[in-house]
């Protein structure tokens, strides 16, 4: 939808929807209702949203798309972060119903001037981009079906999806995990306060030098942190310790997602950047979903969380390692290495190489 009919028609809808179906969750009364409203705040929320946000990103900033990127997941992560906080308020002084109605009409309220700043593209897109559609000169961005048969798309969705599932489990039974180490729940929120911190901070610094250093360089660099992390929490004892984890994975949590948001637009150009964000995004969907149901048959099956902590630590390291080695193409640079195909090429021309 948004590669066929840009992104204020789309936004427009995924906005009005999304509130309808908020609204509509506060008011019903039966359990069927609340399966199918909630199934598709979610749908429409966690999912749709957020490939609408990332693509609005993604292709109006070209060049910039790395420092965008890392302002973009500050912005999300303090903006999450403090609706969490007033919903919760919210809930606990006036009931959910209320809460959740008071959320509707607050997205249908912001409908009107989201629409009203959203532009499909930037005026000097083709320059960001080096789109260019001639007689002679071919846009230098995949089909879904280009991207998919790349090794660079399953290296960075199946290394990001990995983490999005490790922190969805992790995060879930978080208390658990440090009980179990023997912190009680002042060092458990306290290490999600910093582990929040960090994420920003890496997501700064991350948007900076994605511009200057390789893609796959920062992506391994982000999974060996996150395989540090879970290697070295089994063996904490102290405080400081459990807070130096909580930093290297907020580190490695925020270098991952900027990268996430970013790779696609840089790797495979603005023209159907929509349908292959939406395909990695699917993937993360599923990982997240699978990881507290992994974690907890671990748990069941071994007595302990921290068996799940050696095993994923081994497969971070090891897409460590391949993702070093995978390159990635840059479509900005007319970087054609992966456009070199009858789809991308449909006249049979031939593609500069650089």
């Amino acid at each position: 939808m948004l590669d066929r009919f840009g992104l204020r028609r789309v936004t427009l809808v995924v906005l009005t929807s999304l509130a309808a179906s908020v609204i509509a969750l506060s008011r019903v009364e039966s359990s069927l209702g609340v399966a199918v409203t909630l199934l598709l705040t979610r749908g429409l929320g966690q999912s749709m949203l957020s490939v609408v946000s990332i693509t609005v990103v993604a292709k109006w900033f070209g060049r910039r798309i790395g420092p965008a990127m890392g302002a973009y997941s500050v912005m999300m992560s303090f903006l999450m972060a403090a609706a969490t906080g007033l919903l919760g308020a919210s809930v606990a002084s006036n009931g959910w119903r209320h809460a959740w109605s008071a959320q509707g009409w607050f997205l249908l309220a912001l409908v009107v001037p989201i629409i009203f700043l959203t532009r499909n593209s930037p005026k000097n897109a083709n320059v960001e981009f080096s789109s260019i559609d001639s007689a002679n000169t071919l846009s230098p961005s995949a089909t879904l079906l280009i991207a998919l048969r790349t090794p660079c798309f399953w290296v960075f969705t199946l290394s990001i999806s990995f983490f999005g599932l490790i922190s969805s489990g992790l995060s879930l039974f978080n208390q658990f995990v440090r009980e179990e180490r023997g912190f009680d729940e002042t060092v458990f929120h306290t290490t999600l306060v910093i582990g929040l911190l960090s994420g920003m901070v890496a997501n700064l610094a991350t948007g900076a030098v994605a511009k200057h250093f390789p893609l796959e360089r920062i992506l391994a660099v982000g999974l060996l942190l996150l395989a540090a992390a879970l290697a070295g929490f089994p063996l904490v004892r102290t405080t400081t310790q459990v807070y130096s984890y909580a930093i290297i994975m907020g580190v490695a949590g925020g270098i991952l997602t900027v990268l996430f948001f970013s790779v696609w637009g840089h790797a495979f150009g603005p023209k159907h950047l929509g349908k292959i964000q939406a395909a990695a995004q699917m993937v993360t969907v599923f990982a997240s979903a699978l990881g507290p149901v992994l974690i907890s048959l671990s748990e069941s099956y071994t007595g302990s969380y921290l068996q799940v902590f050696a095993f994923s630590s081994s497969v971070a390291l090891v897409m460590a390692l391949v993702s070093f080695w995978t390159p990635v193409p840059n479509a900005m640079e007319n970087d054609w290495a992966f456009f070199n195909h009858p789809e991308a090429n449909p006249e049979g021309q031939s593609c500069p190489a650089t």
